[in-house]
């Protein structure tokens, strides 16, 4: 009798003990739900408002989308206060672009014009083309294919944590978007803008940045046949009037007179002549594919051998000068007040941000 009690005992316990799972759990599983299916419990997805159409016709939030700028280029960014500092520069980027303004490869030139955002008067447009931003991008599919799942998944959650713990901020300088130029490699401090682009921006200035010496790619160098030069010249020449002249004589003119004849204060290169023919230190950067205009012309063992310093134009942050800051404890913002003096970090309250 008495073990006939306790099994109806047992069994009412047991029902009871099922029924209040399915009431209280009811309520915890939608929530555990969301966050597994968000992928990321550290993560709030969070919108910017401005809508961007990607070439291929798919749209994507202003945020997803300066992701995308970031992840474009993180071979010298790893660390995390480095990370949140390349987040913050490339959201500056992203909304001057969006608000119509050049992108910040030639703002210098938009600054000495004074055609630069004001933070309180901006007006944002709220849909923009791909097409129309001229800003470095990569998607996530591309980033998988380029580095594999484990490697991919692992960057991903690295940029979704700088996108949110930066998320809103912007750099200023006078209550005006900044014109965050950056660069990958310096030459061991940065350069004006005044230097490169004879236009002077009170934040692109020179500051040291010696730390990137000891960059793979502070110094590369080239050497080729002259016949080889000759070669890419004369495809680039839009003239042609390499190409009517005897292959022999023009190389013998490029070893003879082959030579860099202006250049800026330190080093980077602005003219480059061989009796009547002139190059930009751009256009012959462009020809021979190097990493910037900071380069000199030797002959070596009867061919040309090109030396370049830097990668990029060297002007704001240095990319891997920014990395190497942060490996010494120095925070996002501390990084930036360096590369970009006189500038703060706001967070613009312009744009339509969402939870």
């Amino acid at each position: 009798m008495n073990e006939i009690v306790i099994s109806c005992i047992y069994c009412t316990m047991k029902k009871l003990a099922l029924y209040l799972l399915f009431i209280f759990g009811g309520l915890f599983i939608p929530t555990i739900g969301t966050i597994l299916i968000s992928g990321n419990m550290g993560i709030v997805d969070k919108k910017m408002g401005i809508t961007v159409e990607m070439k291929n016709g798919e749209k994507m939030d202003g945020e997803q989308f300066v992701i995308g700028m970031a992840a474009s280029e993180l071979s010298y960014i790893k660390e995390e206060e480095a990370l949140k500092a390349w987040m913050i520069v490339c959201r500056t980027n992203f909304v001057k672009a969006a608000s119509g303004e050049n992108s910040s490869k030639n703002a210098a030139a938009t600054q000495n014009e004074g055609n630069v955002a004001d933070v309180a008067n901006l007006g944002i447009i709220k849909n923009i083309k791909q097409k129309n931003l001229n800003l470095d991008y990569i998607s996530m599919k591309e980033l998988e294919e380029n580095n594999g799942r484990k490697a991919y998944l692992e960057i991903k959650k690295r940029l979704e944590d700088a996108s949110d713990a930066t998320f809103g901020q912007v750099l200023t300088y006078e209550n005006k978007y900044a014109d965050a130029l950056y660069h990958e490699v310096s030459i061991g401090k940065t350069v004006s803008s005044e230097e490169i682009y004879s236009v002077a921006v009170p934040y692109l200035i020179s500051v040291d940045s010696s730390q990137d010496v000891e960059s793979p790619d502070y110094m590369d160098v080239k050497i080729l046949p002259y016949d080889e030069v000759l070669q890419k010249l004369t495809k680039a020449d839009k003239s042609g009037n390499l190409a009517k002249t005897d292959k022999s004589q023009n190389i013998k003119i490029l070893k003879s007179s082959l030579k860099i004849t202006k250049h800026t204060e330190n080093g980077f290169v602005q003219e480059i002549t061989a009796k009547d023919n002139k190059w930009t230190g751009e256009e012959w950067k462009k020809i021979f594919a190097l990493n910037s205009t900071n380069f000199y012309l030797e002959n070596y063992n009867g061919k040309l051998r090109m030396v370049t310093v830097g990668k990029g134009h060297d002007m704001g942050m240095s990319l891997y000068g920014a990395n190497a800051l942060a490996e010494k404890q120095i925070t996002a913002a501390t990084i930036l007040s360096y590369y970009y003096p006189g500038t703060k970090i706001v967070n613009s309250d312009l744009l339509n941000w969402q939870n």
